[in-house]
């Protein structure tokens, strides 16, 4: 059978091409368009992923930070109630000494140094020079006070002292070369809380307790710690500032000799005083004005001081008139040359032996 196809079929196909060839344009377009959108909304989820992956480590190590925080501020709290009870206890010692001071005799002595621009200018000396500043020790003491006079002015007294160590208490852990307030309160946490207890570790038993509070106290080392407390404990204090003097925070690596924190312990409490080098104001009787006059006269260190007769001194001190004049050098060569030899704990005692620097 033959099918014949007519011009209106035809027609009705030229029609319909146009129209398919419309919508075939029309799927490419839109699918090119959504192909393209995709891609950029995978790229900014890939994104996204990468900026959660960063906030979850940033919120990794916020955890640790706070956990270490929260360490701190528990070792901070301790401190907190240890500083509180200390407080108590000054506070009660203060008014116990009060009460003393009130009911005896009043004594003490203010000595004047009469060369002043002022009507007076008063030195008074509580303490000894910290040997830090020139090399000596806070070295040994020295035994009775006997002798006459002349004696007393040239040489130093045998007098009995009063330690200045004595003030140290036996849980003062700071003391010890290394160690600070944070890491006393470690120790104290972990049951070493005297220099005796303390002197009984080993450097892996003290790693051991800095090991619990993170890798920052992991870097520090103990290894001198043990052996300073135990200087510390038989109250060998010229062995503990020796030692120390060769350690450098706490390590036994100086390259050179250092200052002792038990002499800036002692230096900061007021159980000595330090001056600097050839500061002629560390002399029993040596006030501003009365240096000044001595450094116009070519005296400036404390070995010219010592090198210079009392005689000479006093010519100088007469010559710069009535204000200098009363002043007694009998003495300062004597300090002076302790002082320069770097005695500093028998110019102290020497020093708590006088009275104005007069012997």
């Amino acid at each position: 059978m033959i099918t014949l196809v007519s011009i209106c079929d035809l027609f009705w196909l030229l029609w319909l091409l146009p129209l398919l060839l419309g919508v075939l344009l029309t799927w490419l377009y839109w699918r090119s368009k959504y192909s393209n959108m995709v891609a950029e909304y995978e790229g900014k989820i890939k994104g996204l992923n990468g900026r959660i992956k960063g906030l979850q480590d940033d919120l990794a190590k916020c955890s640790a930070k706070r956990s270490e925080l929260e360490g701190d501020l528990s070792i901070t709290k301790g401190r907190m109630r240890e500083i509180e009870s200390e407080m108590k206890s000054l506070k009660a010692a203060a008014e116990s000494e009060k009460r003393k001071a009130s009911a005896a005799p009043k004594v003490n002595k203010i000595v004047e140094d009469k060369g002043s621009n002022s009507d007076t200018d008063k030195d008074v000396k509580l303490g000894s020079v910290a040997s830090s500043f020139a090399g000596g020790s806070a070295a040994s003491g020295i035994a009775s006070n006997t002798g006459s006079s002349e004696e007393k002015a040239g040489t130093p007294p045998t007098s009995s002292k009063k330690s200045i160590y004595a003030g140290i208490k036996s849980d003062n852990l700071q003391i010890v070369e290394g160690i600070g307030p944070k890491m006393e309160s470690v120790l104290k946490e972990n049951g070493v809380n005297t220099h005796t207890e303390l002197a009984n570790q080993t450097p892996d038993s003290l790693r051991a307790i800095l090991g619990k509070y993170g890798d920052k106290y992991k870097i520090i080392d103990p290894t001198t710690w043990a052996q300073q407390a135990s200087y510390a404990s038989k109250n060998d204090w010229d062995g503990m500032i020796d030692l120390q003097k060769k350690l450098d925070a706490g390590k036994d690596n100086a390259a050179s000799m250092t200052d002792s924190k038990l002499e800036k312990y002692l230096i900061k409490t007021g159980a000595i005083k330090g001056f600097k080098q050839d500061d002629l104001k560390a002399i029993e009787g040596i006030g501003p004005a009365t240096e000044k006059l001595l450094h116009s006269n070519g005296i400036k260190t404390w070995r010219e001081l010592a090198n210079t007769q009392a005689t000479a001194i006093k010519a100088m001190l007469t010559a710069a008139g009535s204000r200098f004049a009363l002043g007694d050098p009998t003495t300062w060569p004597k300090q002076a040359e302790l002082a320069a030899d770097g005695e500093f704990d028998k110019l102290r005692e020497y020093q708590d032996f006088l009275d104005g620097g007069k012997g």
